[in-house]
């Protein structure tokens, strides 16, 4: 009987949240330039208005706000799979008639 329950405590030590240790401990965050929730520094050189429109900027480039603006209300996930769809589709547009402005004024 105690050889089970050190064989049950082993699996436990090998797990750790449901996931084998070592795919856990070698987890990396998909962005590798900031992690999400960790803090930002905004430097105040030029006066607290300035520093406010530094950090608003920041936050805007992150997608704080889109991402509250979307968390306002629920939106089932075929209507999210949409809203995905149209934004790739925005994206590439956009990419390809930059290219075009560059290629004319070249």
């Amino acid at each position: 009987m105690s050889d089970s329950g050190e064989n049950s405590s082993a699996k436990k030590e090998e797990l750790l949240n449901g996931m084998p240790k070592d795919k856990y401990t070698s987890f990396k965050p998909q962005s590798s330039d900031r992690v999400k929730g960790s803090p930002m520094e905004v430097v105040v050189d030029h006066g607290v208005e300035r520093a406010i429109k530094v950090l608003k900027r920041k936050l805007i480039k992150e997608g704080l706000f889109k991402e509250l603006k979307s968390r306002r209300y629920y939106s089932k996930p075929s209507e999210e799979k949409k809203r995905k769809l149209k934004e790739s589709l925005k994206k590439i547009r956009k990419e390809e008639s930059r290219r075009q402005k560059s290629q004319v004024t070249f």
